[in-house]
């Protein structure tokens, strides 16, 4: 995977995972990595658990931190296996349909033990992934949005998400301080596009390339945004939006329409 830029420069670690067929969910191996990574989410979607063009029932964590993967559904949606950019594999997600119930469908991600691997507290802390969007994604009565990577809702006292709404892509990131939102009018349909945020030494700063072209850009915002820390059990949601339960919220799903590839989360002293 290509490095990051602006961004601490991470390792992608081979991995060991078993799944278990009971759940649905992918653990990762407690056996020691075969190289170091800094990165707690590191998913690269090479794991080969579905055809091109064939349901994934499951994904792969090749990060440090022991978590279980789920695909969650509503109303029939699925996860497709697909091309990514270049060579690799991605996901699809859903497209978009009218109607108050239409499919939907994420990827979701929970701390394994007790440990909360995705709460960074007051820490440094950065996550992005690889998207591209459909031409059609705006505009249906329950799916307005496009989540790309999300922890917390609005309303919840921390939150972090990377979304990509009317053309534009922006990070927000909301603790016991404050929050800070920062924008960029990047994102074209059709388009490969690596987006990420991070919070580093009390700036907000999100940063994107063009993939066909490597154009890229940052934008920054300084804020006190405080602690960064969730109840036990918040899903990191790939694709949309899941309540505290893991429950899609059907009023309101931001499903992301399009794929996603090369979604990663660290923490500066990880």
């Amino acid at each position: 995977m290509p490095p990051r830029r602006g961004l601490w420069m991470v390792l992608v670690m081979g991995g060991l995972a078993t799944a278990c067929a009971a759940s649905g969910r992918t653990y990762v191996d407690d056996e020691t990595p075969s190289a170091p990574s800094t990165n707690l989410v590191e998913l690269d979607f090479e794991d080969r658990v579905a055809p091109v063009g064939e349901i994934v029932p499951t994904v792969q964590n090749t990060g440090t931190g022991r978590l279980y993967a789920e695909i969650v559904t509503h109303a029939g949606g699925r996860v497709i296996r697909a091309e990514g950019n270049g060579s690799g594999h991605a996901l699809r997600f859903p497209g978009l349909e009218g109607g108050l119930d239409p499919p939907a469908a994420m990827l979701m991600l929970q701390s394994r033990d007790a440990e909360d691997y995705l709460s960074p507290g007051s820490r440094d802390f950065a996550f992005g992934a690889d998207v591209l969007l459909d031409e059609e994604s705006e505009d249906a009565p329950t799916d307005n949005g496009n989540n790309v990577v999300q922890r917390g809702l609005y309303e919840d006292a921390s939150q972090y998400k990377i979304q990509v709404d009317h053309g534009n892509v922006s990070c927000r990131i909301a603790g016991s301080d404050g929050e800070a939102v920062v924008t960029a009018p990047v994102i074209e349909p059709g388009e490969w596009y690596r987006v990420s945020c991070e919070r580093s030494n009390g700036e907000v700063l999100l940063s994107w390339e063009r993939l066909s072209d490597s154009e890229t850009g940052t934008e920054g915002r300084e804020t006190d945004i405080g602690e960064v820390t969730f109840p036990a059990g918040t899903p990191f949601v790939v694709g949309g939006k899941l309540d505290a339960k893991a429950q899609v919220t059907v009023e309101a799903t931001d499903q992301f329409n399009g794929v996603i590839d090369n979604v990663w989360f660290t923490l500066q002293d990880s």
